[in-house]
């Protein structure tokens, strides 16, 4: 018999500067997933909170920064060794004074959508995910930007 892997629900959030770079944190050494590479901001829902909820306290708690999520950017689902995630991206509104990274992070740095899709040092689901979001949001033009 095979046992099936629980799901679980995250949310991840794109925060843009204003020139159009998009926040990413690198995940701790020391991290039980994806240790040492680069992250959306972003966790699990809590039982009881809606997916909004989520990406504001998550954000806040990794960041420091508040945000406001818009529309949803998409999709990403991926296996972890114990469960199988879906996770939610949303598009924010942000408040960006500074970024006071919470213990689960090492660094932080932001960078052009185009450079992110090519980033070996980001799980290849945010890879592709950036990829579609590209050809979606800004079109065959923005492939090249």
């Amino acid at each position: 018999m095979t046992l099936k892997k629980p799901y679980l629900i995250s949310v991840y959030a794109l925060i843009r500067n204003d020139n159009g770079e998009y926040l990413l944190l690198r995940r701790s050494k020391n991290s039980r997933t994806q240790p040492g590479k680069w992250d959306l901001p972003g966790g699990k829902v809590d039982p009881g909170e809606t997916l909004e909820e989520t990406v504001r306290r998550e954000v806040r708690e990794e960041t420091g920064i508040s945000v406001e999520p818009q529309a949803i950017a998409g999709e990403v689902t991926f296996e972890l060794p114990a469960k199988k995630v879906i996770a939610v991206v949303y598009e924010t509104e942000a408040r960006v004074p500074g970024v006071r990274l919470s213990h689960e992070h090492e660094a932080f740095n932001w960078f052009p959508a185009v450079q992110i899709s090519e980033m070996d040092e980001l799980p290849a689901y945010f890879r592709n995910f950036f990829k579609q979001y590209l050809r979606e949001s800004l079109g065959p033009s923005g492939l090249s930007a």
